[in-house]
């Protein structure tokens, strides 16, 4: 039988039916969490999801996270699964991703795939440091070692990509060892620094915003509920700072042509016989 394609409505359903599921994983555990990236954004300028976004985002303390990476599995069922390199050695992103088993997802061809359905993500809020330029410092090791993890994860090249003679080196430079191995060496040095003892925190396993990410630990410090899609979840108690350091002046749509997600997922739902 021909795939049936999700809409992305119906890709945003299924994406809220997990940020449930966290949700009361975190209450049952008492672990703090908050809206994320894109997700937060989508609560505060649209009460729900940004109309063109197909995932959830979510970020814990590094305690919490630590917390959730051991708690969540017994709580997840037969539909789901919990992903991350020190639980799953097929797993490659240094942060936790929970997959939804009865969905599938179509891939890239350059990349190895470590995601093959629709997924919840949840970052670590890491402490950093409150020099500015050692901060910079640690932000630059963070991005170096997010690029050979890229390359480690991949296969091949698109054929109209730039810089191709340099990729395929790194990608030779790091087959030597593991995606995952790769993956947990960022997560490794995303832990130096204690997030309860530190003034400055933000995430740094995701690298796109790089030393924006750095704020007062603060904002992290409380939460606030914040209104999505008909329900309510915690925002960071500066969720404004976090807001306006991530994307500016956040309030105001970007133009039309940048209206879409990155992602461009297509995804089917699988059938009780393929999951067999």
């Amino acid at each position: 039988m021909d795939d049936q394609f999700l809409n992305p409505q119906e890709i945003q359903a299924i994406c809220l039916d997990m940020l449930r599921l966290v949700d009361k994983i975190c209450k049952k555990e008492r672990i703090s969490y908050f809206l994320s990236g894109g997700t937060l954004l989508g609560a505060v300028r649209h009460q729900g999801f940004i109309p063109w976004d197909d995932d959830v985002d979510l970020m814990m303390p590094r305690p919490d996270f630590e917390r959730f990476l051991k708690a969540a599995p017994k709580h997840l069922g037969s539909r789901y699964a919990l992903a991350h390199p020190r639980v799953r050695a097929d797993y490659a992103m240094p942060w936790v991703r929970i997959w939804d088993l009865h969905t599938r997802i179509r891939h890239s061809q350059v990349q190895k795939v470590y995601t093959n359905t629709l997924f919840l993500d949840i970052f670590p809020i890491d402490g950093l440091p409150a020099n500015s330029t050692l901060c910079d410092l640690f932000f630059k090791e963070i991005r170096a070692r997010d690029i050979l993890l890229k390359c480690a994860r991949r296969k091949g090249l698109y054929q109209d990509e730039r810089q191709q003679a340099l990729k395929r080196a790194l990608m030779g430079l790091t087959g030597f060892r593991s995606p995952s191995s790769w993956a947990r060496g960022l997560d490794r040095a995303a832990r130096r620094h204690d997030f309860m003892k530190s003034k400055y925190a933000g995430v740094c396993t995701v690298t796109h915003y790089g030393a924006r990410e750095r704020m007062p630990a603060e904002v992290f410090r409380g939460a606030v509920q914040v209104p999505f899609e008909g329900e309510r979840y915690p925002a960071p108690i500066g969720y404004h700072t976090y807001l306006t350091r991530l994307y500016g002046d956040y309030m105001t749509l970007p133009p039309e042509d940048q209206r879409h997600t990155s992602h461009r997922i297509e995804a089917t739902i699988v059938s009780e016989e393929d999951r067999q």
